[in-house]
């Protein structure tokens, strides 16, 4: 996940000059993956409310992490239609979970897929063909 949020971060900041960049940490237990996942950490702009916000995530397959930084972003009083999710694949579940909580955000994916994991690693390592 860390060279996909280090390109992309480059990208956006060579194109967006006055973007800021914030952070989040969110973690689910592992020993008990259908507990909620948790914020560890965010940093975040302190005008990020009146800000557009570009979240970035490479992978959405349950939503679970993604429905809680929507969260932490909403408890800085970013408004729903102010959040626009970044991702590679998504499948149908996910899209309908984020959706069906916070309807005003936009979800920008190149591929909506039943299992995003094994699909991105299909994809990333070539052996999908």
């Amino acid at each position: 996940k860390q060279w996909y949020q280090r390109r992309i971060r480059k990208a956006v900041v060579s194109t967006q000059s006055t973007g800021r960049i914030g952070k989040m940490l969110v973690r689910h237990e592992q020993e008990d993956l259908n507990k909620p996942a948790k914020v560890i950490y965010a940093k975040l702009p302190p005008d990020v409310a009146e800000r557009n916000v570009l979240l970035m995530y490479p992978l959405m397959n349950s939503g679970g992490t993604i429905h809680q930084s929507i969260r932490e972003l909403k408890k800085n009083h970013v408004s729903e239609d102010r959040i626009t999710i970044c991702t590679l694949f998504v499948t149908p579940d996910s899209v309908t979970k984020v959706l069906d909580d916070f309807p005003r955000v936009r979800i920008l994916t190149t591929e909506v897929n039943d299992d995003c994991a094994l699909h991105f690693g299909e994809r990333y390592f070539g052996t999908d063909k």
